[in-house]
Parts: structure tokens; sequence; C-alpha cells
């Protein structure tokens, strides 16, 4: 049901913020919920479901979540060590029949913390690919013995430094791990011991036919520079990515996050997987990301943001709350936007605290100064000319004289979004400043011996 309980100029705020961002990136339709407290203060769709029919989205709109659905996953295997069932500490092995070829195979825990040194095997991108009905590599891995014997194949010995590798397969793993010690198919456990107990009444895990869901959105994809209906990849990536929810079955998990249910999972282990227990990535202010247990932990708004987003190729999402302020999101849509959900919910949290996205996100303040500096630039007499192109983070600077051509990647020296300030590598190694300095008719660019302006 759509609900509207936030003030009218910050709704208004938001709903201008997400009709931007379906327009410019041409989603089909997307779904948002918002959480404060016990209390969901918005819910609601934009745009079509369905682009033949102009079927709307709604709050109760079905998606592929992706892999949001580590930390229901997560939850599964730590309900099985709250029974003494599994140790955290634990290898595999002792559990599963993965990776007995390694002579110092992954632990319970690293698996969950994506700390098993393990690289990408590649197995979610070729059923990704095969599913959506885009150009796959042909691999065997349609039942569980294909993809036992992918995962033997694939093993090389674990990374020796504590590199992050976000490793798919290691969830799909720990799927077969909570089956082999619960003895029910893992969708039916998630179902029985996590979606009912919550009441997570639209979702489901790993559906036999999600065509047949009520109010499901229609998967699309790009081919040729159009949107087009494509398959919906969720068989195959079960535990690691094979929830369909609701935006407002996901605001119920946002209230179970801030007031756990001790009969679905004790607070101290539901705590110790939003703990941080490796560093995904660092920001370029100093800040890090850690990643617990399908769950993300970073500094945010003065508080800490604890995240997941989620990609099927036709459907992606994201879910996240300020863990003092319990003030959460969900969102959902049936495209994969260059801009994810995964930066948009910051986004909408920023607003809502009353903060402009472009100084509070990364994302948003890259994007900001990029714009600021993009753009046609020559020098004197134009005898030397420029393209300033954003290019993720950075920017992509084409130079062209009478003599020569060159092509710079250029990065951002801070994450400020007023520092025009980038840098480039030359071929000896050097480092190369370029800076943008606005003057009152446009602005100058300064690289090597040239200054160019902007016309």
């Amino acid at each position: 049901m759509d609900q509207h309980d936030l003030a009218d100029d910050v709704r208004r705020e938001v709903e201008s913020f997400l009709t931007d961002w379906l327009s410019d990136h041409r989603i089909p339709g997307a779904s948002l919920a918002i959480v404060e407290g016990d209390d969901v203060v918005y819910a609601d769709g934009f745009g079509a479901r369905d682009l033949a029919s102009n079927a709307p989205a709604t709050a109760e709109t079905r998606y592929g979540v992706a892999s949001i659905t580590k930390s229901f996953t997560a939850v599964a295997v730590l309900q099985q060590v709250e029974a003494g069932r599994v140790d955290l500490q634990s290898p595999v092995t002792e559990y599963v029949p993965f990776y007995e070829g390694l002579e110092d195979p992954p632990t319970v825990q690293e698996l969950l913390s994506h700390s098993s040194r393990m690289p990408s095997d590649g197995a979610s991108v070729a059923l990704i690919g095969r599913l959506m009905g885009a150009d796959p590599i042909e691999v065997p891995l349609s039942s569980d013995a294909d993809v036992e014997r992918y995962v033997a194949d694939s093993l090389p010995e674990r990374s020796p430094d504590e590199r992050f590798f976000y490793y798919n397969t290691g969830y799909t793993v720990l799927g077969t791990l909570v089956e082999e010690v619960d003895g029910r198919e893992f969708p039916t456990y998630v179902g029985e011991e996590l979606l009912d107990p919550l009441g997570m009444d639209r979702s489901v895990l790993a559906p036999e036919d999600f065509d047949a869901l009520e109010n499901a959105m229609t998967p699309y994809m790009e081919a040729d520079g159009e949107r087009v209906e494509a398959g919906f990849p969720v068989k195959g990536v079960g535990a690691a990515g094979g929830l369909v929810s609701t935006v407002e079955d996901l605001a119920t998990y946002l209230r179970f996050q801030f007031d756990p249910d001790a009969s679905v999972l004790d607070p101290d282990l539901l705590d110790g997987a939003r703990t941080p227990h490796a560093t995904r990535q660092a920001y370029l202010d100093g800040t890090e990301q850690g990643y617990g247990y399908g769950w993300m932990r970073r500094p945010f708004l003065e508080d800490d943001l604890i995240e997941h987003g989620g990609s099927l190729g036709v459907s992606t999402a994201y879910v996240g709350f300020l863990a003092d302020e319990e003030l959460g999101v969900a969102l959902a849509c049936n495209d994969s936007p260059d801009t994810h959900p995964q930066h948009v919910g910051p986004a909408v949290l920023a607003i809502l605290r009353g903060e402009n996205p472009a100084n509070a996100t990364h994302y948003y303040g890259l994007r900001r100064k990029a714009d600021r500096v993009a753009g046609e630039y020559e020098s004197f007499r134009g005898i030397q000319t420029a393209t300033v192109e954003p290019d993720g983070g950075g920017l992509e600077i084409s130079f062209e004289t009478a003599l020569d051509e060159q092509h710079v990647a250029a990065a951002p020296e801070t994450s400020d979004p007023d520092d025009l300030t980038y840098a480039a590598v030359g071929a000896a190694g050097e480092r190369i400043p370029i800076e943008f300095d606005p003057t009152d008719d446009g602005m100058d660019l300064y690289f090597r011996r040239w200054r160019l302006h902007r016309t």
C-alpha cells in the first residue's frame, strides 16, 4: 500500500530526485520505501513495472534484489550457529563437499565475510548472462553436481595476502551448508525460518515461475540502445542472489534490523553480522567500507551506514540504514542503470537528513565536479583543443593538435566536490597535475605547458 507520511517539502524533494533518476537513465520503473524506527513513513512506486501494458510500479511490486539475498543467507547460517550445528571458525569442508582439494580450505566465517582470499570464479556472471538472454559463456552450471565440479576445477591456491575478493560462489556454498545440516532445501528453509516469521509475505527465494507472481516487474535490458524485455536470471543464483521481494517487505526487514526478534536470531549474532570482519574498499577521503556477513558498513552522515546493493543485470536494488538514527531506505528497479540504486539510496538518506547529496555522498560529489568541468576547451588561436568527459569517478580527456592526439585518464585528487584538481600518470611514471580554474567567463584547464579555455 502506498504511504506518504513525510513532511511535504521533504517528500517533494525525494520524489523529484527519484523522478530525475528514472528520466535521466530511462529506467522503466522503480519502488522506494523509507523507514524511521518502527514506522514506514514512505512507500510508493515510480514509472512502469511493465512498459507494454503501462502497469505502474508500486510499493508491492516484486523485484529481484540480487545480492541483498546474502544477508538473509547469513542469518540462515547464524541460525545454525545458534543451534550448535555449525562453528564459524571451522573449515566448510566439515559440512559440505567443496574445497576438499585445498590444503587450507576456507572457514565458514571467511565465506560469510568474503575474506576467504578466493578470487571470483565467474559462475554468477555466466549464469546471469545465460538466463537474461545475453551472450553467455556456455559452461555446465545446471545441477548441484555441475556446481561442485565447477568449483573444484576452478580452485586456485588462496591468495597469500589479505586481499579482498567479493566471492559469490562462497554464498552458494553456504546455502548448500544450510541444506546439509538442516535437511530442507534452502529456499524452503529461508521461507519457513526467516521470511514467514518476519511477515515478509510477498518475498520468495528462487521462485519456480517468476512470471506467474502477482505484481512482478518485467525485466529489461539494453540492446542496441533500446530497452528490450529479457529473461529473469534467478534460477541457480539462489543463496548468493535469488531473493524476490518488494520494498514493503524490505522495510519489514529493516524494522527487524532495528528491533531484532530473538525467536528468529539472537541479537548478538545479528550484531556480529553487521560488524566489519574485512575491509572491502577505501575512499579518497581516507574512510573505509568494511564487510560483515552479508552487510557492508561505513561512516556516513556522522553515523554508520549499514548497507548492501545487488544487481541481476535486469533488476537492481539497495537496502541501507543509519545504525544509530534507525533511518533506512529500500529501493529497487527493473533495469541496470549506470547510476545504481546503491548510489541513489544513500543520496535519499542525505536528503532526509537535510543534506545535499553532492556534499554528503562520494558518488554525487564526484559527479558534480566532473559535470562542472566537462566540455570543449581550446588554447590560444585553437592550436591545442581538449574534450573533457566524465568517466566513472574521474575524467577522460582527449587532447589534440595538428601534430598529435593523446587520451588521458584523470583521477580526482580528493572527494571534495569543490576541489577541481585531478592527476594523470605519464609514460615514465610521473604524476601529471590537471587543474581546472573557474573564471568570470567559463573555465580554464591547465595541463603540462598548456592553458586551455572552455569555449
